[in-house]
């Protein structure tokens, strides 16, 4: 059974934990059902622009996170593009 399209919040009151099929708007990331995110630092819901980095539409890279899956918060994402040092 899939979580209701509008339900980001799994626990009323719980601002820091969201289903995050419902907050991901790129097509190149597929989130299988009853996936968790928590973040306790940032906006979960902004987990797309925090955790995805170096994803850039014209490589056509895609991110497939699976069903039941528990993501901690300050996971990160990282893609091809990113094939430099990240300091300089």
């Amino acid at each position: 059974m899939a979580i209701p399209e509008k339900l980001i919040y799994p626990r009323t009151g719980d601002k820091d934990t969201v289903y995050l099929e419902n907050v991901i708007h790129n097509p190149n990331i597929t989130v299988v059902i009853h996936t968790m995110y928590n973040d306790f630092v940032n906006d979960p819901v902004l987990f797309e622009k925090n955790n995805v980095l170096y994803h850039y539409p014209v490589n056509d890279d895609k991110l497939v996170i699976g069903k039941f899956c528990s993501i901690a918060c300050g996971a990160r994402f990282l893609f091809n593009s990113a094939n430099h040092s990240m300091h300089s």
